[in-house]
């Protein structure tokens, strides 16, 4: 069964999506400090760098983004750009000429011409939406199919594509209007986003609070809606508030009695894994596998629920057995296609470290 817990206090609104009573995603929003990633902004060329095909963006906010393309840039050029990452540290957002537009069932790609399918969709069905989407898809324009497309039909995908070919006349009625530097677009909803990204017709959605229950039901079946009046806090009445706090947590504890240390830099997170406590009932090596299998779980599930992105390094306890090695790899990589981010388990380097890239989409 799948859950979708919102709770709203104040301006701010946090939601948790249960898999069968187990915290799968947590999303929240902060309105001190919005998101980024998928606005589209009418900006101003600042400064160029030709030695790296980039420039420096002025889009209305203290820092310039910066945008990297084969494309020749120019001091005072107006350019259409989508923040693609946001600013980390010292590092401003990133952006990207390649505009996209999520809806429940495609990604519409008013610039690029290109047809793709979720990699989570094989076989004779991923041939079928493949050969679908370039039947539907606008001369010159190109298409993602989303995993939640699975089993769709061609009308369900093009009421999908006129909702997202109507937002892109709207925001390109907007450039031709608006001068620079100008917010075009915002995918700063963050109540949107979770419908779009997360519900499906088997999901029930619990609400704490009675403007978010009335708006989600122009949204979605009020069948699938359920007011929490228990005096409860709504993530403590379902058992998660001791996991979220978690999160913020340096060192974690194994079901065994292992431990996992997260140390994060500009630069990448480095995890660290120990036996800790766990001394095991098998041998030595059955005891390191076993440790290490756990801490794998759990450092993809935190990744997931962290939103940690860019390189990822993680020492795992070493293992004599290159059976073990390849028992733990294989065990990341099947684990790793739970994100709906895209998530690389690159390899084992020779020092035994493992290393992980993620795309992140939030802070």
């Amino acid at each position: 069964m799948k859950r979708i817990l919102i709770s709203q206090r104040g301006g701010d609104l946090s939601a948790a999506v249960l898999i069968n009573g187990e915290l799968d995603a947590f999303y929240s929003s902060n309105n001190n400090s919005p998101r980024l990633v998928g606005n589209i902004y009418k900006g101003r060329v600042q400064n160029c760098l030709p030695g790296m095909n980039a420039a420096f963006v002025d889009i209305g906010r203290d820092k310039n983004v910066f945008l990297q393309s084969n494309q020749n840039f120019r001091v005072g050029q107006d350019v259409l750009i989508q923040i693609e990452k946001e600013p980390v540290g010292s590092k401003g957002a990133r952006a990207t000429l390649n505009i996209s537009l999520a809806g429940h069932f495609l990604i519409f790609l008013p610039t690029l011409n290109y047809v793709g399918v979720s990699g989570k969709i094989q076989g004779s069905e991923r041939d079928r939406l493949h050969a679908l989407a370039k039947k539907i898809r606008p001369k010159e324009a190109g298409l993602i199919v989303r995993t939640a497309a699975a089993a769709c039909d061609e009308q369900t995908l093009l009421g999908d594509l006129d909702k997202l070919t109507a937002i892109w006349s709207r925001i390109v009625e907007r450039n031709a209007k608006r001068k620079p530097p100008a917010l075009l677009y915002s995918d700063n909803d963050l109540l949107d986003m979770i419908i779009r990204d997360e519900f499906s017709p088997d999901a029930q959605i619990i609400v704490d609070n009675i403007n978010l229950q009335r708006r989600l039901g122009e949204l979605v079946p009020a069948d699938n809606i359920s007011f929490h009046d228990d005096s409860a806090q709504i993530f403590d009445a379902f058992g998660i508030a001791d996991e979220l706090k978690k999160l913020n947590q340096r060192e974690l504890t194994l079901p065994g009695g292992g431990q996992i240390v997260f140390d994060k830099t500009e630069a990448l997170t480095a995890v660290d894994v120990n036996t800790g406590k766990f001394i095991g009932r098998d041998n030595f090596d059955e005891t390191i596998l076993k440790t290490n299998l756990e801490a794998a779980a759990l450092i993809l599930k935190q990744i997931r629920l962290r939103d940690l992105g860019g390189i990822i390094i993680v020492d795992f306890i070493d293992m004599n057995s290159d059976a073990h090695n390849r028992r733990l790899m294989n065990f990341l990589r099947q684990n790793a296609l739970r994100d709906r981010n895209k998530t690389k388990i690159v390899d084992m380097t020779p020092l035994g470290l493992v290393e992980i890239t993620r795309h992140r989409s939030r802070k």
